[in-house]
């Protein structure tokens, strides 16, 4: 009977999004690589990633069986290990593309920063959750605010190193919203939001203008900053992706030219199809019809995870389930947007949609999390969190 009522409390809604999504992104893949739907079925490649899609699935009950508020006693050795593997990439990782991000763990090659963020959510709760309910309107202080930067800011250092810019600003996405969910003072926040997009621009003033070389700041990331401000500027080179996705996502119109389609590997001019411009590949399947329908699952999904942030029973609870909302919004805003020309290109994979197995599991469990944290609330608490939090749910 306890069994029956933990399953009355997961939230199916929620579930069946993430599915959805999960499906969707296996067709954007069998429809790259296969002209047909019959020729997927018999693909190898494509049963091995409909495979994972399985594996994700059962990481994602996994993740909410086990009770998040045993974390709280593993914080320290997460936080230790996640610096220590991130550090140990930079020494031992494998390099692609001039960046050295993955490690070989048996057959498979793993790309340790996606698991960091999800470690980075949960040990970044832990720091800024009050332990005693007394403490609720116990005032934030700045030191308060310095060490929850300084938890993140390493790592996220460790990651730019690789480099990779893209996940680095996950992490303080994720900062940014679990500062915010556990009490502190917003206009703080402004401030240090300020000052490090005020810092970036100075690095890029530097580089630019005055040749000066930015540790961490790479050519490539100046190129593409310089790209988002004028794509006219290097069509065939920085520019390249931008042009030919902005394409892509024209051509499908309203309905879309089918995703799978014979001529597709032949004559589409798209890079990057099956990772950064998987949302560009689906909206030239499938259209602006089926690329809405995409959005507003999105969008079902965020929803609910923030109805579980409200419904949480503890600080630690309400700031898992907002780090793991920040870092999939995040993820989401800034992949749809670099292929519409809104944000700039930085290779952040779309959830669920984007191929990479590192990826799609930790968001699995971010998913998990969250639904493990839905299932253990009470109603009282979600009173008081609503007294407590209200202005910020």
């Amino acid at each position: 009977m306890k069994s029956l009522a933990v399953l009355g409390k997961v939230d199916w809604i929620l579930v069946l999004t993430v599915i959805l999504l999960a499906i969707i992104g296996l067709l954007v893949f069998a429809g790259i690589y296969a002209s047909s739907f019959e020729e997927a079925v018999g693909s190898e490649r494509i049963r091995n990633q409909a495979l994972w899609v399985g594996i994700g699935l059962l990481v994602l009950a996994a993740s909410t069986v086990i009770d998040y508020r045993w974390l709280r006693r593993l914080a320290l050795p997460m936080y230790i290990g996640t610096v220590g593997l991130l550090a140990a990439v930079l020494r031992f990782g494998v390099v692609r593309g001039g960046a050295r991000r993955w490690i070989t763990i048996g057959s498979q090659v793993v790309q340790p920063s996606e698991f960091a963020k999800i470690l980075i959510i949960v040990t970044l709760a832990h720091r800024l959750a009050r332990h005693d309910l007394e403490d609720e309107d116990k005032p934030r202080t700045w030191l308060d605010l310095l060490w929850g930067c300084i938890h993140v800011a390493i790592p996220a250092a460790l990651v730019l190193a690789q480099p990779d810019l893209g996940t680095a600003l996950v992490f303080g996405a994720i900062l940014f919203g679990e500062l915010y969910i556990t009490g502190f003072n917003p206009w703080r926040l402004l401030a240090v939001l300020g000052t490090g997009m005020g810092a970036v621009y100075g690095a890029v003033i530097a580089s630019v203008q005055y040749g000066i070389q930015v540790p961490f700041l790479q050519p490539y990331m100046v190129n593409r900053l310089l790209s988002f401000i004028d794509p006219a500027a290097d069509p065939t080179g920085s520019g390249y992706h931008l042009a030919q996705s902005m394409i892509a996502i024209g051509s499908g119109r309203i309905t879309g030219n089918g995703l799978f389609r014979a001529d597709a590997a032949p004559l589409s001019f798209l890079p990057e199809q099956h990772t950064d411009f998987a949302f560009a590949t689906l909206a030239e399947g499938a259209g602006f019809i089926g690329s809405s329908l995409l959005l507003v699952l999105f969008l079902v999904m965020l929803l609910r995870m923030l109805s579980a942030a409200a419904a949480s029973e503890d600080e630690f609870g309400s700031a898992i389930v907002t780090g793991a909302v920040s870092m999939l919004f995040f993820h989401a805003l800034v992949n749809v947007g670099m292929t519409v020309g809104l944000m700039p290109v930085t290779g952040l994979p779309l959830p669920f949609i984007s191929y990479g197995r590192s990826a799609f599991i930790a968001d699995m469990v971010a998913v998990g999390l969250v639904l493990n944290v839905g299932i253990r609330s009470c109603p009282d608490s979600v009173e008081r969190l609503r007294r407590s939090y209200g202005p910020r749910l």
